[in-house]
C-alpha cells in the first residue's frame, strides 16, 4: 500500500532517431520521437521570396537608433532585430520595425551574412546625419538558402 502510493508513472525514455527499431515502432515509441522532432517548427511558414522587392523595409534612422540586434544562429551569420528600445530613432520609424527583421544593408553596403561585429561596426562608421538600413521580412532559411538572391539583384534593387 504505501509502496504503490510513492510510485509514479514514469514516461519512457525516447528512442534516437538513428535507433528507431520495429519493436520502437510496435510500442508507438517512434510517434513520440517524430513530435518531439516536429516540435518549433512551423508547419504554416509560407515562403517568403527573397528576389522580391516587396519583401524587404528601408528606413533612414539618426543615432542612436535604439535597436537591439542579435547574430543568427546556424552559422549563415548575419544579425536580426531582437528588441526595438522605446529610447532610440527606431521606436518611431516607419515603417515599424518588426523582431526577426533580417539585417542586409547599411547605407550602400551589403552585410549579408557578415557577423556580428563586423555588422555592428558598418553602422557606427555610418558619417550620414541618418543611416540607411535595408532589412528582409522573412526567415533565414529563405534569405540564406538555395532562393538566395545574388548580389547583383541586391545592387540593382535595394542599394
Amino acid at each position: 500500500e504505501g509502496k504503490s502510493e510513492g510510485r509514479e508513472k514514469k514516461k519512457k525514455p525516447l528512442v534516437a532517431a538513428d535507433r528507431v527499431t520495429p519493436f520502437d515502432r510496435w510500442l508507438g515509441l517512434d510517434k513520440d520521437l517524430e513530435a518531439e522532432l516536429n516540435d518549433g517548427v512551423d508547419q504554416d511558414v509560407t515562403y517568403v521570396d527573397p528576389s522580391d522587392a516587396s519583401n524587404y523595409v528601408s528606413l533612414s534612422l539618426v543615432k542612436p537608433m535604439g535597436i537591439a540586434f542579435v547574430e543568427n544562429e546556424g552559422g549563415c551569420g548575419g544579425v536580426f532585430v531582437d528588441e526595438v528600445l522605446d529610447s532610440g530613432s527606431a521606436a518611431s520609424a516607419s515603417p515599424v520595425l518588426a523582431r526577426g527583421d533580417q539585417l542586409v544593408a547599411v547605407g550602400s553596403t551589403l552585410v549579408l551574412g557578415w557577423e556580428f561585429d563586423a555588422t555592428l561596426d558598418a553602422i557606427k562608421a555610418s558619417d550620414d546625419s541618418a543611416t540607411k538600413l535595408v532589412l528582409f521580412r522573412g526567415p533565414t532559411s529563405f534569405l540564406y538558402g538555395p532562393t538566395k538572391a545574388s548580389e547583383e539583384w541586391y545592387q540593382e534593387n535595394l542599394l
